[in-house]
């Protein structure tokens, strides 16, 4: 290749070296946003972006007083009246905090972004807030997602005394771990209904992991609406308030089903009951199981 030729293509690499190396720069530093050169409104859109949400429910009988805000001291808290039943919603990219009267003094807490809360009495019938398990308006949150021991699902089990014959409900499911387990150690069917759609994909793949798929299925429902007349077997850890309201559904069970809840009594059932066991698990915390005759 003549000399001259060589030369002119050298200054033409460079130069496409610089073009390429000027781009990069003005790249890494347009807007003086972000590496990606994101414009200011990209940004903001991105943020917006980023935003979760806080839901807090009313779950008790009176209008609920509080006031919330985030951990900028300049900025003033927002003063809410929630109403029996109802639910705010809170946007927000960090945790926010929640003061309230309780017993005649402020509690506050801290409440992280993108989870649900719910105001319920607590076991002296005195105003707390506990995370809850969904923020949707248009179904009950029935309690928070709280796994029951494994020592205490073996129990629960034997004293509904299941076997192979038994369909199991387990209303509030979670990780479908009851169902997963009767199946499993008896050889019974079940059925798990749980809202949120995470426990939901949990309970199949623990299904899979147990090798009782063909025995267990699991559904994304609002658990006061459905019909389970079908089971010889409830099972329930709610709230007592939340096994209240699924009383006329358990009223529809066969004569002779079993229905047995952790922790807490079914109100308006108290005829039913023909049994209760106490007992620490592993960890020793303490537990009661209560067993209930249809």
């Amino acid at each position: 290749m003549p000399e001259k030729e060589m030369k002119k293509k050298i200054e033409m690499l460079m130069l496409a070296l610089v073009i390429v190396a000027s781009v990069v720069v003005v790249v890494l530093t347009s807007g003086g946003n972000s590496r990606t050169g994101t414009t200011g409104a990209d940004s903001a859109v991105s943020a917006a972006e980023q935003k979760k949400e806080i839901s807090i429910r009313n779950v008790t009988d009176e209008i609920v007083h509080f006031s919330i805000k985030t951990a900028d001291t300049s900025v003033e808290p927002q003063e809410v009246s929630l109403e029996v039943g109802k639910i705010s919603h809170f946007k927000t990219s960090r945790a926010l905090f929640i003061s309230f009267e309780r017993a005649g003094r402020t509690e506050s807490y801290e409440l992280e972004e993108g989870k649900p809360y719910s105001f319920r009495y607590d076991e002296n019938d005195l105003l707390q807030i506990y995370e809850g398990s969904h923020g949707r308006d248009d179904a009950v949150d029935l309690a928070p997602y709280v796994p029951t021991p494994m020592d205490v699902v073996e129990k629960m089990l034997e004293m509904a005394d299941v076997d192979a014959d038994d369909l199991i409900y387990d209303i509030g499911c979670g990780d479908g771990r009851i169902v997963i387990t009767a199946a499993r150690k008896y050889g019974a069917r079940g059925v798990g209904i749980d809202i949120d759609p995470q426990r939901i994909k949990e309970s199949h793949e623990g299904a899979a992991e147990a090798g009782v798929e063909d025995l267990v299925s699991f559904q994304k429902e609002d658990a006061t609406k459905i019909d389970f007349s079908e089971a010889t077997v409830v099972t329930i850890y709610l709230l007592p308030e939340s096994n209240a309201l699924l009383v006329p559904q358990l009223d529809k069970l066969k004569s002779g089903s079993m229905v047995v809840s952790h922790n807490y009594t079914i109100p308006g059932w108290e005829d039913k009951e023909i049994d209760s066991f106490e007992m620490e698990d592993i960890t020793g915390s303490h537990h009661t199981i209560f067993l209930y005759r249809r």
